[in-house]
């Protein structure tokens, strides 16, 4: 079940890491044929990007339509968080999180005869909670967007996905109702869809880091036998700190390559939610459309932050079980070696970002509080 699992995860990762930046396609020895086949995707979104903030300042005549104003704002926002991912996680921080996914892959095949059961019974877990996550977040999250388009192609005639009328094609075109589909229908679903991935990504990535600190967190957890205590302490002791040295070295390359994106998630579902918040100013057929649009960001916020309090969770293991070891049958050097691990201990590993701290569930909290304010301060300046 654990290869089974493992397996999956990692096609997941590798999905992600070829399709939006076409890494299917072979290299070819032209460096800037290279460079523009990884630029075909954010431009493409620039275009998008243009087009939606055109409808927003342009063909919007007035703002009466809060429907079509939340849903607008809701594109803009998303847009502009589909490029931060591409670059923040597709490109820039591409090598660093397969660095981290294989060190722990790694760690699978490892013959360590001590940690391997642990190991492969902390990992099997977490994959398949991993697993477990992703498969019906991305499938839940693939029903609603079928949801959110239908709705938006019965609200525009049966012309425009995404609410906007392409610039320069009028009406009278042939090529009016094709392009407005077809363009829109693909910059929909490629940008809902590496927002959703983008969020499996770090949910697998964060999974693996768990599973080896709560394995580590039980190999510790051995020197509650008074025995072992008195006769291998020493031993154990040095494993769980070269084992701990590497959870951290491999958590500061995770902090490295999220640290920034976490805060655009964070910020960019708050600015989520107070736009589509606009939709419940009064009852017609949008608000189910705006219901279902804001339990898939409030889903998707939670299972970031819930994997992040996941993390602090097995940091705090790690503690505890260095605390309930059975200290006063080990020789004075290991006691002291003992203290010098708390010491470490305190500083758990956990998930942090500009402007939010360390990612927990209060974050959730947070963030649903303060999207309610800025719903209420937007719809307060719309009337």
């Amino acid at each position: 079940m654990l290869e089974q699992d493992h397996h999956r995860l990692k096609s997941l990762l590798t999905f992600f890491f070829k399709a939006w930046n076409f890494g299917f396609l072979p290299e070819t020895p032209c460096l800037p044929l290279n460079i523009l086949r990884k630029l075909i995707y954010p431009l493409y979104i620039v275009y998008g990007e243009f087009c939606v903030q055109w409808h927003l300042f342009v063909q919007i005549e007035d703002f009466t339509d809060l429907i079509d104003v939340g849903f607008t704002l809701t594109f803009v926002i998303g847009l502009y968080q589909d490029l931060m991912i591409y670059f923040g996680i597709a490109i820039y921080n591409k090598r660093r999180i397969l660095e981290v996914f294989e060190f722990y892959e790694g760690l699978l095949e490892d013959r360590d005869v001590l940690v391997r059961e642990l190991r492969r019974r902390h990992f099997g877990r977490s994959t398949r909670m991993a697993y477990i996550f992703a498969k019906y977040f991305l499938a839940g999250t693939t029903v609603s967007l079928l949801i959110i388009i239908a709705y938006d192609i019965i609200k525009s005639d049966f012309v425009a996905p995404m609410l906007f009328h392409t610039p320069g094609i009028p009406e009278s075109s042939i090529f009016y109702y094709p392009i407005n589909l077809i363009h829109q229908l693909s910059l929909f679903a490629s940008g809902y869809d590496l927002i959703m991935f983008s969020d499996v990504v770090i949910m697998i990535t964060i999974a693996y880091c768990q599973a080896e600190l709560s394995a580590t967190a039980e190999l510790l957890g051995l020197l509650q036998n008074s025995d072992l205590a008195r006769s291998d302490a020493g031993f154990v002791l040095r494993k769980v700190l070269k084992i701990h040295l590497e959870i951290s070295t491999q958590a500061k390359k995770i902090t490295a390559a999220f640290y920034h994106i976490y805060f655009h998630k964070l910020l960019v579902i708050m600015l989520y939610l107070g736009s589509i918040f606009l939709v419940f100013h009064n009852i017609n057929p949008g608000v189910i459309v705006g219901v279902v649009s804001a339990l898939v960001m409030m889903v998707q916020v939670f299972i970031l932050c819930y994997f992040g309090q996941m993390l602090t969770n097995s940091s705090q293991e790690l503690l505890d079980a260095a605390y309930v070891t059975k200290w006063y049958e080990m020789t004075v050097r290991d006691q002291k070696d003992l203290l010098m691990l708390m010491m470490r201990f305190n500083s758990p590993i956990t998930v942090e970002t500009f402007g939010f701290g360390d990612i927990s569930i209060y974050t959730f909290v947070q963030i649903c509080k303060a999207s309610a304010s800025y719903a209420a301060i937007i719809y307060t300046v719309l009337k």
